[in-house]
């Protein structure tokens, strides 16, 4: 019975130290996590554009903020007429800074309006950031860092 209890208690302690280290990683993850599927979404959304512009007629398509808030979420709509093609919901314990609430991306691949456009993910819990960064041309680009 001692035995049991020795290895129960070196168990506690054991669980106890990596505690901190995990929640850590986990915050981490959840920075990376997000700012791929961020990253994704602008890819998709650029994809989607120059597909519909195959016929030759420029149709643009938007990745939106929810509720002109990236941490509310995003969608990626089409148009015309407007169809939701993906929606990504809220994120919790994730930070998304970023002056537009809308990138728009035309049937050429280019984005509207034509100056830089940029993204920078963190979360709460640690010091871990990512930047996500459009240049004119519509070409995305993620490092680490929160600067662009």
């Amino acid at each position: 019975m001692i035995e049991l209890m020795v290895v129960v208690v070196i168990s506690a302690i054991l669980l106890a130290l990596a505690a901190p280290s995990m929640s850590r990683l986990i915050a981490n993850q959840r920075v990376r996590s997000t700012a791929t599927d961020l990253h994704m979404a602008l890819l998709k959304t650029r994809a989607e554009a120059i597909k519909r512009n195959a016929d030759g007629i420029n149709r643009s398509v938007v990745l939106r903020a929810t509720d002109g808030d990236w941490n509310a979420g995003w969608s990626i709509a089409a148009a015309p007429p407007v169809t939701r093609l993906e929606f990504h919901g809220p994120l919790p314990s994730v930070t998304i800074d970023s002056t537009p609430t809308q990138v728009e991306y035309l049937g050429t691949g280019r984005i509207r309006p034509a100056g830089p456009v940029s993204f920078v993910i963190s979360g709460s819990g640690t010091d871990h950031t990512r930047c996500l960064s459009i240049d004119p041309s519509g070409r995305s680009y993620l490092k680490e860092g929160s600067a662009c």
